[in-house]
């Protein structure tokens, strides 16, 4: 079964390929209904497998993406060759041909491209990655002149329904408390996790910044959200360098 696959129109060169997916098709059961692409959330790994090979036969790509094992980290890889996995929470490459994916439900899906499209890269951030730097180590790694980059912040959780404890405002407020607004329970806010990016971003002289509004909490439809959820599947996010300029 095919799985839903939205191409994303954010202002990159022609060359530079870049979709996500929806929960809607594939094969996945359960909680995990259908197109999970997760294998460390719980859900059958035949099935993820099977998500995964439909992903790579929709979008026609030599290679299967580069999934990376999400841990909540500030690490930056570059990819350089095929890899079954990679333990990051955020990588690039130069490669054309060679797909990136972000996985998420609830957090921030970040895809990178220079203005030339001749690299591109993913980021995965929750409020441990803004708060660890993710954003500003992945910048630092990838380019030497950040005005040269084009920035899509898709799908997650709009603030609405994000809320935090003490702990990570004590955190993230050493940045900005205007990410914050008070909920009415005495220690809690709500907390936006786009707008923290969008700040981090605009401080490296960062313009073209395109966010993706829908909230993945309130559209049960579509996205997975760990924080309605817990036990879910996780979307992909994917880009890729054209290998020439008559690739669709």
């Amino acid at each position: 079964m095919d799985i839903q696959i939205r191409k994303i129109s954010w202002g990159v060169p022609e060359n530079i390929h870049a979709f996500h997916t929806t929960r809607i098709g594939g094969v996945s059961k359960g909680v995990y209904k259908s197109s999970n692409l997760s294998y460390d959330v719980g859900d059958n790994p035949k099935n993820v497998k099977k998500n995964r090979n439909i992903i790579q036969k929709q979008l026609n790509l030599l290679h299967q993406p580069i999934f990376m094992k999400q841990i909540h980290s500030a690490t930056v890889r570059k990819i350089t060759k095929p890899l079954d996995t990679v333990v990051c929470d955020s990588c690039y490459t130069d490669v054309p041909g060679l797909p990136l994916a972000v996985l998420s439900a609830d957090c921030l899906p970040i895809l990178i491209s220079n203005k030339r499209g001749t690299k591109v890269g993913v980021i995965h951030a929750g409020w441990r990655g803004l708060n660890d730097g993710v954003i500003e180590k992945f910048i630092q790694r990838f380019t030497k002149n950040p005005s040269e980059l084009i920035v899509w912040i898709g799908p997650s959780i709009n603030p609405d329904h994000y809320i935090v404890r003490e702990d990570v405002f004590n955190k993230l407020s050493k940045i900005s408390t205007k990410f914050f607004s008070k909920t009415d329970d005495l220690g809690s806010w709500y907390l936006d996790l786009k707008l923290v990016a969008k700040v981090i971003l605009k401080g490296f002289g960062i313009k073209e910044i395109f966010l993706d509004s829908i909230c993945t909490h309130e559209n049960s439809n579509l996205y997975y959200s760990y924080r309605r959820q817990n036990v879910t599947g996780r979307i992909a996010s994917l880009i890729w360098i054209g290998q020439n300029d008559s690739e669709d």
